[in-house]
């Protein structure tokens, strides 16, 4: 009797269970019919553990829910024949704008396209238009841009200084720029990244939240919202998103890393009192934008003081700054007598001396 047959019986009385069926197979021992009948056996074993093995890396096809709810809006008055969004007339003699009216669209950076919170404001009516931006994670209206850091990103950012210069640059060019930590179930038993936010007393720990301390305090007018999924960061974004214009993806795309906004009047006259002009064919020199900084926040400098300095000024770098080759006179041409003092007595102070 071959294992074929012996499975379609086991089968049959499976099927039947209120029939007595008993089967009787004899071999004789160490046989040629013995021998087939345990390497039958074993290839059926190896099949079903093939089978298994296979199943588990199938790529099993799945059916996605992309329904889209109506976004957050603003209601109109029935009073106004413009439709102008009014917030002093009473919600009972407003109404809903038209189905057929614009979704508000929310720019988002490309590689934020490795995490859930794009999708979500999809599925929540929002039209996400994905682009590559230097400057923002997110950006909801020409003055509202948005950073998103999950637990372990800011760690590694904080460490790096990255998420300082992030700040900065969006400060720069938005009104209202929003540090967004996004946390998820996933960081709650997370000790090494996340263990700094969630009171890890190690000294990685402290230092870490010493140099977020140290964010805030550089950046007074920058907000930081913690949250604990992506649909609750979409439910804060819809909050930000509701009475605010749309963006303007050209000028969100144009805007670059490092790149300073002066006025057209600042920068004429700028250019005007540098004496320093490049020659036919050569590429204009740019003072570097991190001394710039450093020269406006910490010295009282204007953006165009700090431009002639480094452009006039034997001055390419902060050590120049501090050098003996620097005159009194130099210095007071162009920045504040309280810091030129303070300049000065640094650059020829001894630090060798017991």
């Amino acid at each position: 009797m071959s294992l074929q047959t012996l499975r379609q019986i086991e089968i049959y009385r499976s099927t039947n269970p209120d029939r007595q069926l008993h089967v009787y197979w004899l071999q004789y021992t160490e046989s040629t019919e013995e021998s087939r009948y345990l390497e039958s056996i074993n290839r059926e074993t190896l099949s079903f553990e093939m089978l298994i093995r296979e199943q588990g890396t199938l790529m099993i096809s799945r059916e996605f829910n992309v329904d889209r709810e109506e976004p957050p809006r603003l209601k109109t008055s029935t009073r106004d024949g413009g439709g102008i969004l009014r917030r002093d007339v009473d919600p009972r003699d407003q109404i809903e704008p038209d189905e057929d009216m614009d979704r508000p669209k929310i720019i988002v950076d490309m590689r934020e396209f490795n995490s859930e919170l794009p999708t979500v404001l999809y599925t929540k009516g929002y039209d996400v238009v994905a682009t590559t931006i230097e400057i923002g994670d997110y950006i909801l209206s020409p003055n509202i841009a948005i950073e998103r850091k999950a637990l372990d990103d800011l760690t590694q950012s904080l460490q790096s200084g990255r998420v300082f210069k992030q700040i900065e640059q969006m400060l720069e060019h938005y009104d209202c720029t929003v540090l967004l930590i996004e946390s998820n179930r996933k960081f709650e038993t997370k000790i090494v990244n996340g263990g700094p936010f969630q009171g890890e007393l190690s000294r990685h720990c402290r230092e870490i939240r010493s140099l977020f301390c140290s964010l805030i305090h550089a950046n007074p007018k920058m907000r930081c919202v913690w949250t604990i999924s992506p649909t609750n960061s979409a439910e804060f974004f819809s909050e930000l998103k509701l009475s605010a214009p749309e963006p303007d993806v050209d000028r969100a795309i144009s805007l670059k890393a490092d790149q300073m906004e002066v006025s057209s009047q600042e920068l004429e006259d700028s250019e005007a009192s540098s004496s320093v002009r490049p020659k036919k064919g050569m590429k204009k020199w740019k003072p570097n934008p991190t001394v710039v900084r450093t020269l406006t926040q910490n010295f009282g400098m204007k953006i165009p003081d700090a431009h002639k300095l480094l452009t006039n000024a034997p001055i390419k770098t902060l050590a120049d700054l501090f050098s003996t080759g620097i005159t009194s006179s130099l210095l007071s041409e162009y920045i504040p007598s309280t810091s030129a003092g303070f300049i000065k007595e640094v650059s020829t102070f001894n630090f060798g001396r017991q």
